[in-house]
């Protein structure tokens, strides 16, 4: 009888692989299977002898990867018919460590130097278009303090983690602009963070980062710049002092750092919160709270604002508004006399002083240390307006002259008080020289005077 050969059908080529590849076909009838296979058109053989199937599959093994391999696929019955596909081409898959290990096996096989010095020269030129530096992904992000700034940013692969710095008056153009330089150059992480520290309050800095990996290519970002903060002011312990019916005065200090004062305040009856300050720069500050209620309970803060804006807040302090029984106190007295030289000799003194709170005064005087009993002494006209910065001026007194003064005050509630007696000496005429050429000639000639006597 006539005997045809096997119908080959649905070639598939599966599971390829960098160093593999399976082929799937089907015949009409039971044969086994077979394939050649090469570089080229010029195939080899891989076979499964046996006639038992008609779907087959034969997997081609150790071949090269990334490699373009031509195939076809052969069946042959149990009576020797055979049957054989075209032509047909795969191409293995790139697997780079496959590759490597090849590579570097064989290496093993070069021995001549001239041929490695090839190797090595391939290598470099190879890396040099493949291998790029670390890449700084967006813009690092910097979070200043008043000495320190925590500096983060992502780069594209395992690399360190540097700063280069520098402040804006030292910054310069040129190759290495930055002066300092902070940060771990070993590690190997693509999330990045360094604190950089030594840093100068309320400065202007100009910064880069930079990431190195282990093949020594260094990724920088552009120079960008941060501010620190200014120094925070540390409020000392709150003083509250002269509490009266409706007033309170509340005193702290910045401990030498300048700032600006201010107390808030809040009626704990009516919860009505007030505001009071002092615009001014200062390291000492003294507040008086002013239109309160007697008798009632009040709750307030300092705030310290430095020269940048930045506030601290002080612990809350409680205080109630009591009956004023607590006199005006007087500190600060000073004196000053002047001598205006003229015909008629004038002497102007001008005294001051000042209370702890607002308060009516008026000056006394007498000429002399000693006064005598029932003196009350010469006054002034007494100041019509409290105030807590007092000055008086007296013209009158005598020249080269001895005087005691002293001062009475009284608070808006009455309560009284009275300084030491101070001492002033107003000061002396200077004489002519007519009166000094004659005092020369009555020296010299003191015997005219008694002539005639």
């Amino acid at each position: 009888p006539f005997a045809y050969a096997a119908e080959i059908s649905d070639v598939t080529i599966t599971e390829v692989t960098d160093d593999s590849a399976s082929i799937l076909w089907k015949t009409d009838v039971n044969t086994d299977a077979s394939i050649n296979y090469g570089l080229d058109s010029s195939v080899g053989i891989v076979r499964d002898p046996t006639y038992d199937k008609k779907t087959h599959t034969l997997k081609i093994e150790n071949l090269d990867a990334l490699t373009q391999y031509h195939f076809r696929v052969v069946s042959t019955d149990p009576e020797g018919n055979k049957s054989a596909t075209a032509g047909l081409v795969f191409t293995t898959l790139n697997n780079q460590k496959s590759i490597v290990d090849k590579i570097i096996k064989d290496l093993d096989k070069v021995v001549d130097p001239k041929e490695l010095v090839r190797v090595v020269e391939k290598v470099q030129q190879v890396a040099k278009d493949v291998i790029h530096p670390p890449a700084i992904i967006g813009l690092p992000r910097v979070a200043p303090e008043s000495d320190s700034a925590t500096i983060t940013w992502t780069s594209d692969r395992n690399s360190g983690s540097m700063i280069n710095l520098a402040a804006d008056t030292e910054y310069h153009g040129g190759t290495n602009p930055y002066k300092i330089s902070q940060g771990q150059p070993r590690e190997a992480v693509t999330a990045h963070k360094v604190l950089v520290t030594g840093l100068k309050p309320a400065t202007l800095y100009h910064f880069q980062v930079s990431s190195q990996d282990t093949t020594g290519l260094i990724g920088v970002s552009e120079d960008d710049t941060f501010t620190t903060k200014s120094l925070l002011p540390r409020i000392s312990p709150i003083k509250i002092t002269r509490i009266q019916e409706n007033s309170a005065t509340i005193s702290w200090d910045t401990r030498g750092l300048p700032a600006k004062g201010r107390v808030e305040y809040k009626n704990l009856k009516t919860k009505v919160v007030k505001s009071v300050g002092d615009p001014v720069l200062a390291d000492k500050h003294s507040i008086q709270l002013s239109g309160l209620e007697y008798g009632t309970r009040y709750q307030g803060t300092a705030i310290a604002t430095n020269q940048a804006g930045d506030e601290v807040v002080s612990k809350p302090f409680v205080f109630v508004t009591v009956r004023d029984v607590v006199p005006p106190e007087i500190s600060k007295v000073s004196n000053e006399s002047t001598l205006y030289p003229s015909e008629d000799t004038k002497i102007q003194t001008i005294i001051a002083w000042s209370t702890d709170e607002p308060a009516a005064c008026q000056v006394f005087y007498s000429q002399g240390l000693v006064r005598g009993e029932g003196d009350k002494g010469q006054s002034m006209t007494p100041e019509a307006n409290p105030l807590t910065a007092h000055t008086q001026v007296i013209v009158g007194f005598a020249g080269a002259s001895v005087y005691k003064f002293w001062i009475f005050c009284h608070d808006t509630t009455g309560n009284e008080s009275r300084s030491d007696d101070f001492v002033l000496i107003t000061p002396v005429k200077e004489k002519s020289i007519i009166d000094v050429i004659l005092e020369n000639f009555q020296g010299t000639f003191g015997w005219v005077n008694k002539i005639g006597k």
